[in-house]
């Protein structure tokens, strides 16, 4: 009899155990779906700010690809696709006013050649 009460205490425990374990995963899950940033209204002056950064680092970024090419790292092609994407995010970045919109849940699940 002890034997059969010490069997249902340890299989409820371990219910238990495993029930507040998977209750924080999904509590992390849902928590990781939020988005990093804030729903804000960027002023003019702030996003020209941030568009001239964009530029800046975008010129820089190319510029970069073309060493990487030049030096026979990368074919033309390869070079060429590697700029259109800049070009890309730099279009989604000033359709989105500059405000990032990265969502963790995509994490990890970009498209590569």
């Amino acid at each position: 009899m002890r034997n059969l009460i010490k069997t249902l205490l340890t299989v409820a425990l371990m219910a238990t155990v495993v029930g507040v374990g998977s209750m924080q995963v999904n509590a992390e899950e849902e928590q990781d779906h939020k988005s990093y940033f804030n729903d804000v209204e960027l002023t003019e002056q702030q996003k020209t700010e941030l568009e001239a950064l964009y530029q800046d680092v975008i010129n820089r970024r190319k510029g970069i690809i073309n060493k990487y090419e030049e030096f026979g790292v990368i074919d033309e092609d390869k070079a060429e696709k590697m700029k259109a994407h800049l070009d890309e995010f730099y279009e989604k970045l000033k359709e989105d006013e500059f405000v990032p919109k990265w969502d963790k849940k995509h994490k990890g699940k970009h498209k590569h050649d």
